[in-house]
């Protein structure tokens, strides 16, 4: 059995890593189609409105120190992204890396929180789609709304990846032009000064404004790191992104750097513009209120629309990313060979991992016919679990042999050292809410189901697995393009 530090082939990314089944993922990405895709599965308008307003609710001004302070800690854990995806530019995401730094088992462990959490979120968010497309469209029914969206969104994510980037770019365009808007309404109008949003203060159960606790202020760094998420996702994309090995650094880099301002400023000019704060923080959906507010019904029904395409176009790119990290652990051979052949294989015509990405809209769809709250117990805690095996890989990398032209991030270890110790805090606060512990405890269970995967099966059949390893030619993302 390979490991991953002394394989027993190295297969050179133009051939063995990116040739399956006849076929071969199209590098036709440049860094800017890769950072559309991206953005597009994180969709900041999306979080403004959902998880933003959430947050006034719960937190008060203290969004803005908990929201500057995630932006901080993403920005650590997209360095450890970045030299990480660098070093190892394949499809897969968080397995490709993982895998490859800390180990199959580890690998398998982050697998599974992939194969079950990436479906599961696609399920959420076309949950929640006739919620605003209901404010046009009466009485659609939110189960099969979801059920056609996601149908529509695993074919869309079957067509060539320069079709996606540009249909995927075509409706981020739209949802930060309405974040732009938001901006505007708040800057125009402003209410306070910047120093009102200093002091965290959230809502008492008498209504009035009282000061934010420690506890609260970690909870709302919390709330921002989940809001932020997702710009890691540009490593599934590094197979089929020019120049990878030098370019899908700047993608995620620039990915993580966009996602943090596209929301902190729209959340900022909101609480700066809104009439009250107390009235903003208590209503039941604080970013629509604002926005009926100041625009009225008419344009308020065609922003929330807006969102609702937002929201369809993240599924759309999550379908993607999931098609590639089922494609990827099926090349890699973690499944069972007649497993492996069929989701490994690439379409000659369209170069996408087409019966892979269709395996993962399948389970998305079952999703959508699980309780809802099981849903967000299934996913609410991976996300720490991910990123701990991120920065807990890109702590040891550097053991690895260097790799010519790959990036280096700054400052390090202190990157994924401060990360881990975030990662840690936030393990710590959900241990002591016991409203957390169902959701911790079905995350833990998903990677240990994937440690068992692999002594069960992995361990127990040498040569199942086989890590391919990116070349370190500087020159080979060149002649995938040609």
């Amino acid at each position: 059995m390979s490991t991953p530090n002394h394989p027993a082939s190295a297969p050179s990314l133009d051939t063995a890593a990116t040739t399956t089944g006849g076929g071969q993922l199209s590098r036709s990405l440049g860094v800017g189609g890769n950072v559309l895709i991206t953005l597009s599965g994180i969709s900041p308008a999306s979080s403004v409105f959902i998880l933003g307003g959430a947050a006034f609710a719960g937190y008060g001004t203290g969004v803005f120190w908990g929201f500057i302070i995630a932006g901080v800690i993403s920005l650590l854990v997209a360095l450890c992204y970045a030299e990480l995806g660098s070093r190892h530019p394949l499809a897969g995401g968080d397995y490709t890396l993982v895998s490859r730094v800390l180990g199959p088992a580890a690998g398998a462990a982050v697998f599974f929180i992939g194969l079950i959490s990436l479906p599961l979120i696609v399920a959420i968010f076309a949950l929640g789609v006739a919620d605003y497309l209901g404010v046009a469209i009466v009485g659609l029914d939110p189960l099969w709304t979801a059920v056609i969206v996601i149908a529509l969104a695993t074919a869309t994510a079957c067509f060539n990846i320069r079709t996606n980037a540009w249909v995927t770019g075509a409706f981020l365009f739209i949802e930060m032009a309405a974040l732009a808007y938001l901006t505007f309404l708040g800057v125009i109008h402003i209410e306070r000064p910047l120093s009102d949003l200093l002091n965290p203060q959230a809502l008492n159960d008498a209504g009035g404004l009282a000061p934010l606790g420690i506890a609260g202020l970690v909870l709302a760094v919390t709330q921002g790191i989940f809001s932020y998420n997702g710009y890691g996702g540009a490593i599934y994309f590094a197979e089929e992104t020019k120049d990878a090995r030098r370019t899908i650094a700047r993608a995620l880099l620039w990915s993580a750097l966009i996602t943090v301002l596209a929301e902190i400023i729209p959340l900022s000019a909101i609480m700066l513009g809104a009439d009250t704060l107390e009235e903003l923080f208590g209503a039941d959906l604080p970013v629509e209120s604002f926005l009926s507010a100041r625009t009225g019904d008419a344009v308020s029904t065609v922003i929330l629309v807006t969102i609702a395409l937002a929201i369809v176009n993240a599924i759309i790119a999550i379908a993607l990313q999931a098609g590639r990290l089922l494609f990827a652990a099926a090349r890699d051979g973690a499944m069972p060979p007649a497993l492996s052949r069929r989701l490994s294989r690439i379409s000659s015509r369209t170069r996408m991992p087409v019966a892979a990405t269709i395996t993962m809209g399948v389970i998305a769809l079952i999703g959508c016919f699980i309780p809802f709250d099981v849903l967000l117990n299934a996913t609410g805690s991976t996300l720490a679990f991910s990123y701990g095996f991120i920065a807990l890989a890109a702590l040891i990398v550097r053991r690895q042999p260097s790799v010519t032209g790959s990036y280096r991030m700054p400052l390090w270890p202190v990157p994924p050292v401060v990360a881990l110790l975030a990662i840690g805090t936030i393990f710590v606060i959900g241990i002591l809410d016991p409203a957390q512990w169902l959701s911790l405890g079905i995350s833990t269970g998903i990677i240990a189901a994937g440690f068992l995967y692999y002594a069960v099966y992995l361990r127990a059949n040498p040569g199942a697995i086989h890590l391919l390893e990116a070349d370190a030619s500087d020159d080979l993302s060149e002649e995938c393009s040609a």
